[in-house]
Order: C-alpha cells, then sequence, then structure tokens
C-alpha cells in the first residue's frame, strides 16, 4: 500500500491564518455597524412617535377653536 504523506506549507497557514482573522474583523465591524444603524432607526421611530403625537395634540387644539368660533358666531347671529 501507498502510504500518502499530507503536508501543509507555511504560507498556506499564513494565508488560511489571515483569511480567518479577516473574516473575525470583517464581521466586527459589519455587527458594528449594524448596532448603529439599530439605535438610528430606534431613534427615527421615537421622533416619529414625538411628531405624531403633536400633531395629534394641534389637530384637537385646532377643533377646539373652531368650536369655540362657531358657537361664538351661532350665538350672535341668533341674537340679531
Amino acid at each position: 500500500m501507498f502510504k500518502r504523506k499530507f503536508t501543509i506549507h507555511l504560507d498556506a497557514i499564513l494565508v488560511i491564518t489571515l483569511l480567518f482573522i479577516g473574516s473575525i474583523g470583517l464581521n466586527l465591524f459589519l455587527l458594528q455597524q449594524n448596532k448603529a444603524l439599530d439605535d438610528s432607526v430606534f431613534g427615527q421611530k421615537l421622533k416619529l412617535l414625538e411628531n405624531e403625537m403633536n400633531l395629534d395634540s394641534q389637530k384637537r387644539y385646532i377643533e377646539k377653536l373652531q368650536n369655540q368660533i362657531n358657537e361664538k358666531s351661532e350665538s350672535t347671529f341668533i341674537g340679531n
């Protein structure tokens, strides 16, 4: 039987090591970018919620003022 000898060269070990380290580094970088984007999206959602609440509050205030105007115009019209 033939005995096969498995040999690995130092340059192959170096390339595999560099690829592994590069892969880990890239994954960490992408994870950091993903977290930054998640924080940004969360902040934007909070801002959107705040703006919607402000808009609803302003709409209610406008309706209140319109009702007051309508009541005053009706009372002055009836009074004449």
